[in-house]
């Protein structure tokens, strides 16, 4: 089992409970979707993805940080706020993850990514109230090893995943439903 957490943290695609992700270099959780048999050129999916991001739910609105018509590629970072609470006495846990939106189009097809680095939030009793900074990547179940914590981001991972998966199946649904600017020539 030791061997598996070693492999996770360098990279390779790794398995939880039905969960498939990769853990980067940089130690970040990257979930990931390809949308094929689009019919859509390249310039159309990144608009139809940078669309998305501009109007995203309001609980998540994304902040575009990579907008690149010319590789067709455009990224937005936001937030899943309070996504997931508990109680572990004598602390309560408000969990938070920033996230990292991103789309790669290529004519025809898309992946569509979701960067996940941090937990955040806040981990308060009566007397003190601390924030919390925590790599995913450090703690259960991705890292196996790590035992601190381990009940409350065993909840917490399966419901961020399934958070950052709905959100992965939106765009790809988006991508799958925007209709071509090109006109018909087959009259």
């Amino acid at each position: 089992m030791i061997i598996f957490a070693s492999i996770i943290v360098y990279g390779s695609k790794a398995q939880v409970k039905g969960q498939d992700y990769t853990v980067n270099n940089n130690g970040d959780v990257v979930i990931a979707q390809i949308v094929e048999g689009l019919v859509l050129k390249k310039d159309e999916i990144y608009g139809a993805a940078l669309n998305y991001m501009k109007s995203a739910y309001k609980d998540t609105k994304y902040t575009i940080v990579i907008n690149s018509l010319e590789n067709g590629v455009v990224a937005g970072e936001g937030e899943y706020l309070q996504f997931h609470e508990d109680n572990y006495f004598p602390f309560s846990y408000f969990l938070n993850a920033p996230v990292l939106l991103r789309v790669d189009a290529k004519d025809g097809r898309a992946k569509v990514s979701m960067t996940l680095s941090y937990y955040t939030g806040k981990r308060s009793n009566i007397n003190e109230s601390i924030d919390i900074h925590d790599r995913i990547s450090e703690f259960q179940p991705v890292n196996e090893s790590k035992m601190e914590h381990k009940k409350l981001y065993s909840k917490a991972f399966p419901i961020l995943y399934n958070k950052a998966r709905k959100t992965l199946n939106e765009v790809a649904e988006t991508l799958k439903s925007t209709r071509s600017s090109a006109p018909d020539t087959d009259w």
